[in-house]
């Protein structure tokens, strides 16, 4: 059994794979909510009139969000890897940036508005009676079903919790290694 000095000095040696892989299924698991949002076929024949909402700046913005949190996603992998601390922090914000994209286009999908989804209650069936008027066109109807939303509900919050995990155990295994590392310096100075 190893002490505590020769886990903390295998630090130096090893990767941190295990924040790096949290990092990937993170990202995975925003690509699935992007896919699901992305893939849906909104603009039939039988429900053109729910585009409106759905298919403007709101989703643009999404896009290029997707795009930066992927891109931010595989930076952070490669600097918590390598127990480069500042990632930690990224990772962090970017767990609670996935929870706040909740209330984004999954609730403004299926409810209309944020304040419509806290009013009806989440766990609520979606429906027309729950649903908020799609803008413009003074229709009552939810552009997503209640299982989507809850799918989209489910990859958001495993890609925050992963980021989250992440970013703490990338906090901690980086912190120990500088200090040990420091105490290290130190007695190689008090060694001269």
């Amino acid at each position: 059994m190893m002490n505590e000095s020769t886990k903390k000095d295998l630090l130096r040696y090893k990767k941190n794979s295990a924040a790096a892989i949290l990092t990937y299924f993170a990202i995975i698991f925003d690509v699935l909510f992007f896919a699901s949002l992305y893939s849906s076929d909104y603009g039939t024949s039988t429900n053109a009139d729910r585009t409106v909402v759905f298919y403007q700046w709101l989703i643009g913005i999404s896009v290029v969000y997707n795009l930066l949190f992927l891109l931010a996603g595989f930076l952070c992998s490669e600097g918590v890897k390598n127990y480069k601390n500042g990632y930690s922090y990224v990772l962090i914000v970017m767990g609670v940036l996935q929870v706040a994209r909740i209330f984004i286009i999954p609730a403004i999908a299926a409810f209309g508005s944020v304040e419509r989804m806290f009013e009806v209650g989440i766990f609520s069936d979606i429906s027309v009676e729950s649903a908020g008027v799609i803008e413009g066109l003074g229709i009552t109807a939810p552009v997503i079903d209640q299982f989507k939303f809850y799918y989209m509900c489910c990859c958001l919050l495993a890609s925050a919790a992963l980021c989250i995990i992440a970013g703490v155990n990338s906090f901690i295994k980086s912190t120990t290694l500088q200090n040990y590392m420091a105490e290290l310096k130190k007695k190689r100075g008090s060694m001269i």
